[in-house]
């Protein structure tokens, strides 16, 4: 079983479990410990994972931490809605009158939560809200919008007032599973664990019943409002992290996996086993919080952490670090270094002195570095990869809506300004991986990224990323980064032999629905406030061309023209699925 050649479902040809983000940068690793297959197609898996780009967060004004989970650094890839909202009234929406029933919402504006509890003229809800958004164990997400723009859902069931870009639809559960009642109305754990539960049905058909509440983190947002004797105070507003994690997934032949939890709604999330409907079954093992075993069809693997478990109780913002894995065949994966990076430096008065936009990132490509240090991965195998991150300013350009003044300033100092929509800053990125072991020639991975960033009316913006692979061809990936327009999408793509740098191997170009090429398109999923903010996550902007070129031929395909119905658009469908598709070669020019 260990042998089994999909067992790690990772980024192909990754076997470190290494994910990267190509147009960001970012670095997360995605490792199958346990797999047992079945007569069916549900996965019944032990599945960690590691956002190993995402930075230590600020728990006060002095300390900096990560928050921890029963895995310590790393957490259970477990489906999941996840959203952040004011700690003081938990997962809630703007209705006055019902603002526990998160799901079953009565109009699309109440969706947003409002302003914070305490001091809601200086935390308004854009600045410490982040929406309920669908994650896969797979790495994968989508968010969650308001389905009132007529998508297709299924014809059962249902209401179904929530859809995605992924062709996901949501009805509603009415109540969590570990909900508790009897606790005083004002105590965090009530207040958690009062909100709706979410039935998702995926274009496949498999279910997923999403309730069972768990709290992720709590951390401040700092902001400053006016003193009411006088002056300024500076004020917080304690975020949580909350997510819904499912208790069965169903498929649509009626195959079930159920997961069983011990954890209360203001506590991480722990699940016990993993059962489905097949005989396949999963237990895992803790030690004062911390996971520590999982077993199945009588063989153990094992977690080890940087000091013994029996004698630290689980502390959420003192994440043990997690550095053995031990397999039931005495192989182990073995974890060193820092696998959360510091945060990066704040861009200081962004609005004041826009020529920070301008900066020009360090391109690892052109460096002469082969011996670096960074997160330390040993694999079963006996081979090594070492992961270099450092921070880099990426961004977006033709951003709208200029700049305010958050909180409040004293008499007579010049009030911070600060980007009303995300403009850019500095983020940590993976620029460099090295690979080792026996009988085997060192391998050297090096990344650069660059972003064009601007606001409106700075238009057709790019982030290009540049990847040095050991075998000296240089890749380079453009996205499009306009605000509201062709933002994350892959514009081009080219490789060429570094050592013979006008040598190109192979070239590749894109189209989408985006503009006036597609009438129709981008076509919103349904209603988010802010979606041109979001655009990649709430709009179908279906490809409708790409065109390679390599070995002195191109290659074209293109959606096709001029269906029945269409006239002369696209032939897409409502989902944006091409319905004719044109493919076709010719010597290159």
């Amino acid at each position: 079983m260990l042998k089994r050649q999909d067992r790690n479902k990772t980024t192909p040809g990754n076997v470190f479990g290494d994910q990267h983000g190509i147009e960001s940068g970012s670095l997360s690793f995605n490792v199958v410990d346990v797999d047992i297959p079945g007569n069916n197609n549900l996965s019944v898996e032990f599945r960690r994972t590691l956002a190993a780009t995402d930075p230590l967060k600020q728990v006060n004004n002095y300390a900096y931490a990560y928050p921890g989970t029963r895995l310590g650094d790393w957490a259970m890839a477990l489906p999941k809605i996840e959203g952040t909202f004011d700690a003081k009234v938990g997962w809630i929406t703007s209705d006055p009158s019902r603002p526990t029933r998160n799901c079953s919402i009565t109009q699309p504006s109440y969706m947003e939560p409002p302003p914070g509890q305490e001091y809601p003229s200086t935390f308004r809800a854009h600045m410490f809200w982040n929406p309920p958004t669908l994650h896969y164990p797979d790495g994968s997400s989508a968010l969650l919008v308001h389905n009132s723009s007529g998508m297709p859902v299924p014809t059962s069931s249902g209401p179904y007032l929530w859809t995605t870009t992924r062709q996901d639809a949501a009805s509603c559960i009415g109540a969590l599973k570990n909900q508790n009642d009897s606790l005083p109305i004002d105590s965090q754990e009530r207040i958690f664990g009062r909100g709706e539960g979410y039935l998702v049905t995926r274009a496949d058909g498999t279910k997923y019943w999403f309730d069972w509440m768990a709290l992720e983190s709590i951390l401040p947002s700092m902001s400053s409002a006016q003193n009411p004797s006088g002056g300024v105070m500076e004020v917080t507003l304690q975020q949580a992290t909350l997510a819904l994690y499912p208790t069965r997934i169903e498929d649509r032949f009626g195959n079930w996996v159920t997961y069983t939890y011990s954890n209360k709604s203001n506590e991480s999330v722990k699940l016990d086993k993993i059962e489905s409907s097949d005989e396949r079954i999963i237990n895992v093992g803790y030690v004062n919080g911390y996971l520590t075993t999982v077993t199945a069809n009588g063989r153990t693997w094992s977690y080890v952490y940087q000091s013994n478990p029996s004698g630290v109780p689980f502390i959420p913002l003192s994440a043990m670090r997690l550095v053995e894995v031990s397999n039931p065949d005495s192989s182990r994966w073995l974890y060193s270094g820092v696998s959360h990076p510091p945060a990066p430096p704040p861009v200081i008065r962004p609005c004041d002195d826009l020529s920070w936009t301008q900066g020009v990132n360090t391109d690892a490509t052109t460096v002469g570095d082969t011996d670096f240090t960074g997160y330390t991965v040993d694999a079963p195998s006996g081979a090594r990869a070492v992961f270099r991150v450092q921070a880099v300013l990426l961004g977006r350009s033709a951003v709208e809506d200029g700049c305010y003044s958050p909180g409040a300033s004293p008499a007579g100092s010049t009030p911070l300004q600060v980007p009303r929509r995300f403009l850019g800053g500095y983020r940590p990125a993976l620029t460099g991986k090295k690979v080792t072991g026996p009988g085997m020639p060192p391998a050297l991975w090096k990344y650069g990224y660059q972003s064009d960033i601007g606001f409106a009316p700075m238009a057709n913006g790019t982030t290009r990323t540049r990847i040095l692979g050991p075998d000296g061809a240089l890749d380079t990936y453009t996205f499009g980064n306009t605000y509201s327009d062709d933002e994350g999408l892959l514009l081009s793509h080219t490789r060429v032999a570094n050592a013979q740098p006008h040598q190109v191997l192979m070239g590749e170009t894109h189209t989408y629905a985006i503009g006036t090429n597609a009438p129709g398109f981008p076509k919103p999923v349904g209603y988010f406030p802010d979606a041109f903010d979001r655009v990649p996550a709430t709009h179908l902007r279906p490809k409708l061309s790409t065109t390679k070129v390599m070995q002195s031929r191109t290659f074209k395909w293109e959606v096709a023209n001029s269906c029945s119905g269409t006239g002369s658009a696209p032939c897409l469908d409502d989902l944006g699925r091409p319905t004719m598709v044109t493919e076709s070669s010719s010597p290159a020019p």
